[in-house]
């Protein structure tokens, strides 16, 4: 390297240089990132179903979000309820999957696109062996379930592209058993459903 000296207006020109190209390409991938994480449409002749999971510890109960929606995004069914005693992230996790497709199979869906935010869960749902998992017999009633459809993809979403049912998982908190509202939309989950659309 050449030993160069620099006068300290153009070493600071240059820093701030560097400075806004960082920002420039740490904007851009994060807007990039948001676009590819964020809730995604289900493709043609399919409805999706989001799933989440809470725990409130400290009230010793759970809470499942549960959210059904069409091809355009429009809300067919979201639904909040309660679990008692649940033991872990992961547990409550499968319970939702299990709940969510306990609504929908009375529907009629032929093709459903489930989504969960938990990888692990996602992965025992895609696997063909039984579930060993400490949610094994959950994970196994769900896929039981799942046969009993004409078709259902498992997905795993960012919890960015989550937020609608991990809203409806949190407002459980305060419902008694479950609370379903069939093409209405709740005022609790507006801001989560406007930044899946926007």
């Amino acid at each position: 390297m050449e030993e160069k000296l620099i006068q300290p207006v153009q070493a600071a020109d240059h820093a701030l240089s560097l400075c806004k190209i960082f920002n420039e390409v740490r904007v851009s991938t994060t807007r990039e990132m948001y676009m590819i994480s964020r809730w995604q449409a289900p493709t043609h002749g399919f409805l999706k179903l989001n799933v989440d999971g809470a725990i409130f510890a400290d009230l010793r109960r759970a809470g499942v979000g549960v959210v059904l929606r069409d091809m355009c995004g429009v809300i067919v069914m979201v639904a909040s309820k309660h679990e008692e005693d649940v033991d872990g992230a992961e547990t409550i996790e499968s319970i939702a999957v299990l709940r969510g497709l306990q609504l929908c199979l009375p529907l009629g869906i032929p093709k459903l696109i489930l989504e969960c935010d938990c990888m692990n869960v996602v992965r025992e749902l895609q696997s063909t062996e039984a579930s060993m998992a400490s949610a094994g017999n959950v994970i196994n009633d769900a896929k039981m379930l799942m046969g009993r459809f004409q078709e259902v993809r498992v997905q795993h979403v960012n919890r960015i592209g989550n937020g609608v049912a991990h809203s409806l998982a949190r407002h459980a908190w305060n419902i008694v058993d479950i609370n379903v509202w069939w093409e209405q939309i709740p005022s609790f989950i507006r801001n989560a459903l406007w930044f899946d659309t926007n």
